[in-house]
């Protein structure tokens, strides 16, 4: 009987997971598709606007943008610390690296499963579990949340937007949390929730904390630029407004460059789509080249340390031993 149920039961999550591939890169495809007609009917325009922008922008935003992934990286790495399953730090940014150009070139949270995928194959003593690596990721996601729940609040109050907008964000976050603390309490002595005890650490807690708001931070200054880049003269509030509003359109399986035109046009349409658009399209082209010379970085880390461990430097590095003796 346990045979049977076995072989009936096993092919549910396989058909779960394709069916969520399948609509994930439906939705990416076709936000993509409408990006492509959005710059082809607006084309004129959005050139313009592009070639407003100076290197020292553009070098600006790539700048920031990898300060941000690098930063992020130290955060995940930190949960991983609090489950007690640390991560060497070469090994951290090289892994983290490509799973954030995983994330900048494919649909949303394919990522995730890259970085687990490579950390899971390097091996190693006290190698993070699936599941500690999944709890990190959640872990951000949370503290990110509530950071942005106090965004929100900012902009609801200074540009007059409908007061139900944080409170649904925080009704959300809350329930998030209360979900993490029940989950930790109810599966405590499992492997996979200890993620989460970085929040109960004073200490990891408010450094996780400065750690995401920094990473928040710089977002709202890259969107600052990337507007005034492309003759969009801006303010503060309308760039924070801008942030967020791609941060909400990313929840969705769309990926970073949709998101980020989607959200640039819906804020700065009236001003002009085609300013509004290339806005968008500098700010994910220097997102795509930060995560570019990131994990260009790790994969030369990654296979540095593969020459390493390789058989052969280990016999080099034993023969002067052996002479010795």
């Amino acid at each position: 009987m346990g045979a049977i149920t076995g072989s009936i039961a096993a092919p549910r999550p396989q058909r779960t997971g394709r069916g969520r591939l399948l609509l994930t890169s439906a939705a990416s495809i076709a936000a993509t598709l409408g990006v492509v007609a959005l710059v082809a009917s607006n084309a004129r325009d959005v050139g313009d606007a592009l070639s407003l922008a100076t290197f020292e922008q553009l070098a600006a935003l790539v700048g920031l943008h990898l300060l941000a992934l690098v930063l992020r990286a130290e955060a995940w790495g930190l949960c991983l610390d609090a489950a007690g399953a640390p991560v060497e730090r070469r090994r951290l940014h090289a892994t983290s690296s490509l799973r954030f150009l995983a994330d900048t070139t494919v649909p949303t949270y394919v990522g995730a499963w890259v970085r687990i995928a490579i950390l899971r194959r390097l091996g190693g003593d006290r190698l993070p579990t699936i599941g500690q690596m999944i709890t990190a990721d959640g872990t951000l996601l949370l503290v990110e949340a509530f950071i942005t729940v106090g965004l929100l609040v900012a902009c609801s109050v200074l540009a007059g937007l409908s007061w139900y907008w944080p409170l649904l964000f925080g009704a959300a976050a809350a329930i998030a949390l209360l979900g993490a603390v029940a989950l930790r309490r109810r599966f405590e002595g499992r492997a996979w929730v200890r993620a989460f005890d970085v929040l109960s650490d004073s200490r990891r807690r408010v450094t996780l904390t400065l750690l995401l708001t920094v990473v928040l931070t710089i977002q709202p200054v890259r969107f600052w630029i990337a507007l005034q880049a492309v003759g969009l003269d801006a303010s503060a509030l309308e760039s924070l407004l801008t942030f967020v509003w791609t941060s909400v359109i990313n929840a969705l399986p769309v990926g970073p460059g949709p998101a980020s035109v989607g959200a640039t046009v819906s804020v700065f349409g009236r001003d002009g789509v085609g300013a509004a658009t290339a806005s968008g399209l500098v700010l994910a082209g220097s997102a795509f080249v930060a995560a570019g010379v990131y994990s260009i970085w790790g994969a030369l880390a990654l296979a540095r340390e593969r020459r390493e461990h390789s058989p052969a430097a280990g016999s080099r590095n034993a023969a002067p031993v052996a002479e010795v003796a």
